[in-house]
């Protein structure tokens, strides 16, 4: 409890607020346990309630509920969650939660050429913080006949375990008309 006291008042210095003593200091700490013991409890039972949902499945999105609690207040508040935007482009639809899987070692040129299939236009492809490819740059053309996997070991450093069976790449496209199109995170399964 010294060592609490005693880093709080230096602290308290630094920042021109009035010290404490050491009474003071344990009493100050002996409430903030329970507070957030308390507020965790709550948060967890509430993610477990719609964690239910989730398992049950089937449930329709009104069923759900997104809480906010203050404690302080004392305020608390539910709501229904409102459903993703859905994009659409030809006969494609998909929200932020999306996933697009691709099966097969794909070169990047082939991955292209999937999207091109789409009717989109993939002008980039990224890695993490790594270019992987941008139509932009000349010297990006050689990498279009290796394989994605083998495209993000190089440049963007990916270590792929063993166990690993895909990559995540980022891919921005524009339709016909050269609007961008936001398109889900893509999972290129290359085993």
């Amino acid at each position: 409890m010294d060592l609490i006291a005693g880093l709080a008042n230096m602290r308290a210095r630094n920042y021109s607020i009035p010290e404490v003593d050491k009474l003071k200091a344990k009493f100050i700490a002996g409430r903030i346990i329970p507070a957030i013991a308390t507020s965790t409890a709550m948060a967890t039972g509430l993610v477990c309630l719609e964690l239910y949902k989730v398992i049950a499945g089937e449930h329709p999105i009104e069923d759900y509920r997104n809480t906010f609690a203050n404690l302080a207040l004392p305020l608390f508040s539910m709501a229904e969650p409102v459903p993703a935007k859905v994009m659409k482009h030809q006969d494609l639809s998909w929200t932020v939660w999306d996933r697009w899987t691709i099966k097969g070692n794909l070169t990047i040129a082939e991955l292209l050429q999937w999207f091109s299939d789409k009717g989109l236009s993939a002008y980039s492809m990224s890695c993490g913080t790594s270019l992987l490819y941008n139509s932009m740059f000349t010297r990006h053309k050689e990498r279009l006949q290796k394989k994605v996997v083998d495209v993000a070991r190089e440049v963007a450093k990916v270590e792929v375990p063993e166990y690993r069976k895909h990559i995540d790449v980022v891919v921005a496209c524009e339709d016909d008309d050269g609007n961008d199109i936001d398109i889900p995170l893509v999972s290129v399964y290359f085993r």
